[in-house]
């Protein structure tokens, strides 16, 4: 019974963070001022549920279920904001820095959060087998994190770390890189040509 009223309320949780995600637009024309502000307010909303869930989470449930419930929201949380920010198409370089910022934003305000998370896996990871990361209990953590740098990084970096296997490793599709390529860099013969050096590594 507690665990169905645990669900219940996990569940209640990431449909309130969808909401408030919802305001951001899918993240569109941050480099205009209204838009930024508006995606940075969706940003500050989700934090804030966050850490009301956190207050009430933390002291009422055991370690290892508080760990559980709160990976699932943000691993819900930083799916739908990395594949709202990999939808975008034709991005300004304004654009690309100001998305950027917003997840650096992020990242500083859940620090505390993934930490406290960091510290119940490391003294609990005994009772639960082989220690896995946070980066594989939150597998989007990772992703978004390596969007972020995508997001300033020239593009025959952007086509290295796909080469070497790192983008992969994040989380990345073929499709996810080479729009993200399209969205980002006007089209040239190093465009052509990246795209056909990521086409031809062989991950999938």
């Amino acid at each position: 019974m507690a665990e169905e009223i645990l669900q219940r309320q996990i569940q209640l949780v990431i449909h309130n963070l969808k909401e408030a995600i919802d305001g951001a637009d899918g993240f569109q024309n941050t480099h205009q001022m209204q838009h930024y502000e508006s995606a940075k307010f969706s940003i500050d909303q989700v934090m804030f549920i966050l850490e009301k869930v956190h207050i009430i989470w933390e002291p009422l449930l055991l370690p290892l279920t508080y760990k559980r419930s709160m990976c699932m929201v943000l691993e819900s949380m930083f799916s739908r904001i990395t594949k709202d920010m990999l939808l975008l198409d034709d991005m300004a370089a304004d654009e690309t820095l100001q998305l950027q910022r917003l997840i650096h934003l992020m990242m500083e305000n859940l620090s505390s959060l993934l930490d406290s998370l960091t510290v119940i896996n490391q003294t609990w990871k005994s009772q639960e087998g082989p220690t896995r990361s946070l980066d594989d209990l939150i597998p989007s953590l990772c992703k978004l994190r390596k969007l972020a740098d995508l997001l300033d990084m020239p593009l025959k970096s952007v086509t290295a770390a796909w080469e070497s296997g790192e983008l992969v490793s994040c989380g990345f599709t073929l499709s996810e890189v080479e729009d993200f390529i399209r969205a980002i860099f006007a089209d040239s013969p190093l465009r052509k040509e990246c795209l056909w050096r990521i086409e031809s590594s062989s991950f999938y």
